[in-house]
């Protein structure tokens, strides 16, 4: 992602804070290791333990600050994220603020995103294997059943979405891992920014028809965006997107979906029947939550050598990106480093 355009020079720019922070509370910040729409992500070291391992800092961009209402939707993001402690979610080890800019501490990870990993097959002529793509989805559905059925500590249900569930906010690390991350868009019913009436929240080739008609929706839209994610990671192709936002949102709506053994014929029959549920345009008859789309997944994932899978994962990673391999490994030199 990049960064807005140079402004006005710097003699006429108002007087701002730097954009990457030296320092947030006992976190050395060490280097920017990744940039989205909203936030970016450092490399960071504790400043008292020169032991303690790196970590991953995130703050709000810079040029962004001054808007309350990602400051909401960031201070929101900060508040769930320590209750989301599961195998299959970015860890969050601390949250906090540091000369008025909030930030949330994360385990650091190693590894790419499944975008990543999909493009690198497409322009290879491979595909991600159905075994794999099953074990990774079936780890998502575990992080969203997770999610979807937290409450707020008293019992009643936050009814959380993620809303922003897409092959760029699922992680495999280099060690075999799945983690979905990136909760900036969840919804709940203790958020303080509530999305406005009319407006559209996600990535548009991912998100749900009863979202794009402005319907009330519930965290089924999560399950419609994973089956998307199978569909594409499947075929290494895209589905809905298109040349323009209302070619995209209109293929959502009405488009085809074709069998992915078209594209993918070695795709076993009963994991495109998951993927084609996943996928109704009409929510009742999509699962009706995480743990019935987890299920038939499990099944499906169960028939295979499911304990090879993220071995099989680390060797993928291993072949498509061997020098970033090498390269996010170096990021842990730096960290620890002994302090003076």
């Amino acid at each position: 992602m990049s960064l807005p355009k140079d402004g006005p020079p710097p003699s006429l720019r108002p007087s701002m804070a730097p954009s990457r922070p030296s320092a947030l509370g006992r976190w050395e910040v060490v280097a920017k290791i990744a940039g989205g729409g909203l936030s970016t992500i450092y490399l960071g070291r504790n400043r008292d333990e020169a032991s303690h391992p790196p970590v991953a800092l995130k703050i709000v961009k810079n040029e962004l600050e001054a808007d309350g209402r990602i400051a909401n939707r960031f201070g929101d993001e900060a508040r769930l994220l320590p209750r989301l402690v599961h195998p299959n979610i970015v860890r969050t080890l601390e949250v906090g603020e540091a000369d008025g800019r909030q930030f949330i501490v994360m385990e650091l990870m190693t590894g790419m995103n499944l975008a990543a990993v999909t493009d690198a097959c497409a322009a290879r002529g491979l595909r991600v294997h159905a075994d794999i793509v099953a074990h990774v989805a079936a780890k998502v559905a575990e992080a969203l059943a997770f999610a979807h059925e937290l409450d707020d500590g008293t019992g009643a249900p936050l009814a959380l979405i993620h809303r922003d569930v897409n092959p760029s906010n699922i992680f495999l690390t280099f060690d075999g891992e799945v983690k979905l991350f990136d909760f900036g868009l969840a919804k709940s019913t203790d958020a303080r920014e509530q999305t406005s009436p009319g407006m559209v929240v996600g990535k548009l080739p991912y998100i749900a028809p009863e979202q794009i008609m402005q319907l009330p929706f519930d965290q089924r839209s999560d399950l419609f965006a994973l089956g998307t994610t199978m569909w594409e990671t499947l075929t290494s192709k895209r589905l809905f997107k298109r040349d323009t936002d209302a070619d995209t949102v209109n293929a959502v709506q009405f488009g085809p979906i074709p069998d992915v053994r078209a594209s993918a014929p070695d795709t076993p029959g009963e994991l495109w029947s998951v993927v084609r549920k996943a996928l109704e345009r009409n929510r009742d008859n999509r699962y009706p939550n995480a743990r019935a789309l987890l299920a038939d997944l499990g099944g499906f994932v169960a028939t295979r050598d499911s304990r090879a899978i993220p071995s099989r994962i680390a060797q993928l990673l291993e072949q498509l990106f061997a020098d970033e391999k090498r390269r996010q490994r170096g990021w842990r030199k730096p960290a620890i480093r002994p302090m003076r």
